[in-house]
């Protein structure tokens, strides 16, 4: 499934902040649908937008203000070089790695980061 802007900006928030969802899934003991939405997400058969809002709903958070979308052709310009992205550049997430720390990897996809 392709990406729409709104949809990467989704994820992109959603993969940053997956670590502490998890954590708060657990707390709440509803790890289990966590990662079934995960799985969804990873197969392509739910657009991130929509397992961000059943996350959401499913830990009783309020739903997130939709932003600014721009035009197209108006979208950010693409990393610089000498940084780490999303693999598959499913979302527009980055990562500047230090010198002899480990390559970042995405906690959705469990896939390392790719260089670029």
């Amino acid at each position: 499934m392709e990406n729409t802007t709104e949809e990467a900006r989704e994820l992109t928030w959603f993969c940053a902040d997956l670590p502490a969802t998890r954590a708060e899934a657990s707390g709440m003991g509803c790890s289990a649908e966590l990662e079934r939405l995960l799985v969804e997400l990873r197969a392509g058969t739910r657009p991130a937008g929509a397992v961000v809002e059943s996350v959401l709903v499913l830990l009783d958070l309020p739903a997130r203000p939709r932003g600014y979308t721009p035009f197209p052709g108006q979208e950010s310009t693409p990393p610089p070089a000498g940084s780490y992205a999303c693999p598959g550049r499913r979302c527009s997430r980055t990562e500047v790695r230090a010198p002899g720390s480990p390559i970042p990897e995405c906690p959705v996809f469990d896939e390392p980061f790719t260089f670029g």
